[in-house]
């Protein structure tokens, strides 16, 4: 895959907004979030992250931080006999992504309104779980990871991608960047064990990870 070309004011856009998110004063805007997904999917096809850790088309997906729904619909689709939790705190979010998942005809999807470290879902009720860009957004991640572990059935998926601790004229600042070693610590602290490292697309790293 290409390194992410993105145009200027948008990559301005995501490092102010990444700041703001981190000291809890605003919002994401959902618009801002839809005008992105080209540029997002020309860098990071989701149909392609999709396929490294969804196991059959009847699974049970959990995504964390789903927002407009960039990887929650193709999740969908992909899940004919299965379905998605799209999981997120803002509701206007997920107001938009059941807009857009009715229009195109996707009754799959679950809205889920929550934060990530207090997840409304069963014990072991989902195959996998994934989290795009929000890993480093969490305040107490040893929470989350407890959550993700109760949510997975035994042996479930846990994917992540985040960005690398590289500099980068966008995304977020690099005292809230993980470094892919950090990250997978505290994936293993957390009781998972790490399968893989995908590398790249620059700047972003991939870890699919297990419930141990």
């Amino acid at each position: 895959m290409d390194s992410p070309v993105f145009p200027s004011n948008m990559a301005k856009e995501m490092v102010h907004l990444s700041h703001e998110h981190d000291a809890g004063r605003r919002h994401f805007d959902p618009q801002f979030f839809l005008s992105m997904e080209d540029a997002r999917r020309r860098v990071l096809p989701p149909e392609e992250v999709l396929r490294d850790f969804l196991p059959s088309d009847d699974a049970a997906l959990a995504d964390i931080g789903a927002g407009a729904g960039f990887f929650a619909l193709p999740a969908a689709r992909y899940l004919s006999g299965g379905h998605v939790y799209a999981v997120d705190r803002q509701e206007d979010m997920l107001a938009l992504l059941r807009r857009r998942a009715a229009e195109a005809g996707l009754e799959n999807i679950v809205p889920v309104l929550s934060d990530a470290k207090a997840l409304p879902l069963e014990g072991q009720s989902v195959d996998a779980v994934l989290m795009a860009n929000v890993f480093h957004d969490i305040g107490d991640q040893s929470a989350m990871l407890s959550e993700v572990g109760r949510i997975l059935r035994p042996q479930g998926a846990f994917y992540l991608v985040e960005w690398d601790k590289v500099e980068t004229e966008m995304g977020p600042p690099q005292e809230i960047r993980i470094a892919p070693p950090d990250l997978e610590q505290a994936l293993r602290d957390g009781g998972f064990a790490v399968e893989h490292r995908f590398q790249g697309p620059s700047p972003f790293y991939r870890i699919l990870a297990r419930k141990a």
